[in-house]
């Protein structure tokens, strides 16, 4: 099997296992779930994974990969100050949960099953939220040095609360996105950020 298709079935596994432990949560999901929804069996699966764990972490790799590295790229070719990067940011965040809702949603769900297990898969996604986390705080610090941000905003706990934010952004939008304007929304969630931590309209 050459390298192409190797990758694409591995990306098959990745995207039904998402869809599936979105559906039925990563306990619930079995591993013949996934070699059916795949169209593999048993053998090809753990050819490419040792186990349902090591599936589960690749998932949250893939979310680094996509949401985490894609943003930071984004915000840091911004030639703009906070305001602007925070803008850039906060568009990437919403055009990437637009585009690909069921890692969006299961990267964030899946950790309320695995925060407290000691598991691996535990550890690498603390490491990825960890490492959004930290680049938040950064901008928050280039913020103040350009003077969009006040010296005294908090800037840890600032990061946390925009991620906060955004997953509960994410969470409303995907309930209850057919009952109102979505756009509307966004941009409310935007400028309420904005205005809390500059302290300024947007």
């Amino acid at each position: 099997m050459n390298d192409s298709a190797t990758s694409d079935l591995k990306e098959t596994i990745i995207r039904e296992s998402t869809r599936l432990f979105l559906a039925n949560g990563y306990r619930g999901t079995s591993v013949k779930q996934i070699t059916e929804a795949a169209g593999i069996g048993r053998g090809t699966l753990y050819w490419y994974f040792k186990s349902k764990e090591e599936i589960l972490e690749s998932v949250f790799r893939k979310f680094e990969r996509g949401f985490v590295e894609g943003l930071m790229e984004a915000v840091r070719n911004c030639d703009g100050d906070f305001i602007a990067k925070y803008k850039v940011f906060h568009r990437f965040a919403t055009e990437f949960a637009r585009d690909n809702r069921d890692l969006a949603l299961a990267s964030n769900t899946l950790m309320s099953e695995i925060v407290g297990t000691g598991a691996e898969a535990e550890r690498v996604t603390k490491a990825i939220w960890e490492r959004y986390r930290l680049f938040l705080e950064e901008m928050l610090e280039d913020g103040k040095r350009d003077g969009a941000v006040p010296a005294e905003v908090d800037s840890v706990t600032c990061a946390h609360v925009i991620m906060a934010s955004h997953t509960g952004m994410l969470v409303q939008w995907f309930i209850h996105g057919n009952s109102f304007d979505v756009p509307a929304f966004v941009r409310t969630v935007r400028n309420f950020l904005l205005k809390g931590i500059t302290g300024k309209e947007r």
